[in-house]
């Protein structure tokens, strides 16, 4: 490496450091006794987010993040079943009617609830699935805002199928779901 490059990446670096030295520090609230929840206040819910609960499962083709992501590029309109989850990360963003999906195991393969866990093809199959980001919409095509988990009562783990338009972005192994509606199954 020159001397030039040398002295330029140290004279960027000191630039840099001398910038973020200068930038005005804005001082991060703290936690008194009051206020120790990390979750933020329950808001209202709007109509237009509590509308988005469908009271039955919607008719139609139900879809998986495989399905769509076979479609091959194209937009699939339908339901797109899953679990709320997203490995060790949070499936939620505070705040946004958004979460993230994970692929069911195939139905019908074995009456073990345990098995998708245990069966090698099952894991795979299940770990090379991409996952969903879904994002609720209005008619309009405008994202709608609220909390998935206080609006429309969900919670990691949960399986539901949700109403809308899906398409795979193969740049991030993802499925795009603009959803209109969302159904929650039931535990048992």
């Amino acid at each position: 490496m020159s001397r030039l490059n040398v002295s330029g990446i140290l004279l960027a670096a000191a630039a840099v450091l001398l910038v973020g030295c200068s930038a005005e520090v804005t001082p991060t609230p703290t936690t008194t006794a009051t206020n120790t929840s990390s979750k933020p206040a329950a808001q209202p819910v709007s109509a237009e987010v509590k509308a988005l609960r469908l009271d039955a499962m919607p008719e139609g083709d139900v879809h998986s993040p495989t399905d769509i992501k076979d479609a091959e590029g194209e937009a699939v309109e339908g339901i797109l079943a899953g679990r709320i989850a997203n490995g060790d990360a949070d499936p939620f963003r505070p705040g946004q009617l958004f979460f993230m999906l994970s692929q069911l195991p195939d139905e019908g393969h074995s009456d073990d609830p345990d098995h998708a866990d245990n069966c090698p093809f099952c894991a795979r199959k299940l770990k090379n699935a991409p996952k969903a980001m879904v994002t609720f919409v209005g008619e309009d095509g405008i994202a709608i805002t609220g909390d998935a988990q206080q609006g429309l009562g969900l919670s990691e783990g949960d399986v539901v199928y949700v109403l809308g338009s899906a398409e795979y972005n193969s740049d991030v192994n993802t499925v795009l779901v603009q959803a209109s509606g969302i159904f929650t199954e039931s535990p048992e």
